[in-house]
């Protein structure tokens, strides 16, 4: 049974760790529930996030609204991803989804062929005009033509790190276009200089986005413009045997070390734990990352090639959470100015992306948190503003509950239950079957 958290008695780690709990709408109003006219809209609004400053600041933003718009109720409804996927697909199967809810590219692709979310296309450009967002946001949400979801972010690949061990072990960094070989390297000579439980790498084998960086710099990519898998089985049983490697050569920790990081809790990563020296994720948790650690993090690329290879830049900016309309709901033009609050209205935008983590999909929004923003909103900005000079081809929409397909065989091949070949095999049913 879910409860309601007053927002002010969540701290960091209760924010993300409580799966099922859900943020009610006294958290939204930051006081007692107020008494609503009999007329009032009242919208609920299911999502997911990614931080404790996410979460603060969205929340915010919605009081902002509401008190700007007395005739209007908004029940916020966050938490984690899982734990939101898990809640989204039961509501949506009984007819009862939220009037707006969040979504990324395989929630879309899923949520959008079953008749769930509404087309936004008579929206565009007024009141919505996204035409200086990043192409990618806007793919995101798009599917057969037709824009299901404003994007509410830009997202992309990259390795959080501590340069501070760098300096301290004395092992360079490479530029940002090097090789898997040379992240290899680069680990296990970290791991060799700091010695006994300390690594210089957290193992990816369980993560979906550096997966599918990895298969594209092989020529592939984890599922085609059609939704069908890009890769074949041998390039995924050479993506379990490359962690397998890493794991013997003592560049990444053992099984049963990897695992206390698993979960939804950023605190429990390697990086912020004192375990590891670089974290393979998506640049949405780097401020929540940098909140919980005095050190100086940085960004850098994941390797874009191999060895004897070309070197090509295979780094996608997306949104990695737009948000859809029920199409059922019967407020849709009200959501549709609250996403406009948050997006194009200055008192909105300065609340919803400032000191959040969250990145503009606009290039306007980017270039204002850029002067205005905190350090991490910069370092950000600036990563994504590389990536954007040579733009790779768009994240293609999957089959939710990727990452966990991928962790189970990951986790057997580290374990020992497992060869790569039989992992790549066991993955690549779970997956067909969502498929």
């Amino acid at each position: 049974m879910s409860r309601s958290f007053d927002s002010t008695r969540l701290n960091r780690r209760d924010a993300l760790r409580h799966g099922a709990a859900l943020i009610g709408s006294a958290a939204l109003a930051g006081m007692a529930p107020r008494a609503f006219a009999q007329d009032t809209a009242r919208i609920r609004f299911g999502g997911y996030v990614e931080s404790q400053e996410q979460l603060t600041q969205t929340l915010a933003t919605l009081k902002a609204y509401t008190d700007r718009n007395p005739g209007v109720e908004i029940v916020p409804e966050f938490t984690n991803f899982g734990a939101f996927t898990d809640k989204l697909a039961t509501e949506a199967a009984g007819g009862n989804a939220p009037d707006m809810f969040s979504v990324n590219v395989d929630l879309l692709g899923e949520y959008a062929r079953r008749g769930v979310l509404a087309p936004l296309n008579g929206y565009i450009p007024k009141p919505l005009d996204l035409s200086d967002y990043v192409d990618g946001a806007i793919k995101a949400g798009t599917l057969g033509g037709q824009l299901y979801a404003i994007p509410n972010d830009c997202i992309a690949p990259a390795i959080t790190l501590k340069p501070s061990v760098f300096e301290e072990t004395g092992v360079p960094l490479p530029d940002q276009m090097w090789t898997w070989e040379q992240l290899a390297e680069t680990a296990v000579a970290i791991t060799k200089a700091k010695g006994p439980r300390f690594w210089g790498l957290e193992d990816a084998g369980a993560n979906y986005i550096p997966c599918d960086v990895f298969l594209r710099g092989r020529g592939k990519s984890m599922f085609t413009p059609e939704r069908q898998f890009g890769f074949a089985r041998e390039d995924m049983a050479e993506w379990f045997a490359y962690w397998g490697r890493l794991r013997d050569a003592g560049g990444v920790p053992p099984g049963e070390v990897q695992a206390l990081a698993n979960g939804d809790d950023p605190a429990l990563t390697g990086l912020i734990s004192g375990r590891t020296a670089m974290f393979p994720s998506l640049t949405d948790n780097f401020a929540g990352l940098q909140a919980l650690t005095e050190d100086p993090l940085a960004l850098h690329m994941l390797p874009n090639g191999f060895q004897g290879g070309t070197l090509t830049q295979h780094h996608y900016t997306y949104a990695g959470n737009s948000t859809g309309l029920w199409v059922k709901s019967v407020h849709k033009d009200r959501i549709i100015d609250i996403i406009r609050f948050m997006h194009f209205d200055p008192a909105g935008v300065e609340l919803y992306y400032r000191g959040s983590g969250v990145v503009p999909a606009s290039k306007a929004g980017r270039a204002a948190l850029a002067k205005e923003g905190t350090d991490s909103d910069r370092k950000i900005i600036a990563y994504i503003d590389l990536l954007q000079q040579n733009p790779a081809a768009p994240r293609y929409p999957g089959v939710t509950g990727m990452s966990n397909m991928l962790r189970r065989a990951n986790e057997a091949v580290a374990f020992g239950k497992m060869k790569p070949q039989e992992a790549a095999d066991q993955f690549i049913g779970e997956a067909k079957a969502r498929l």
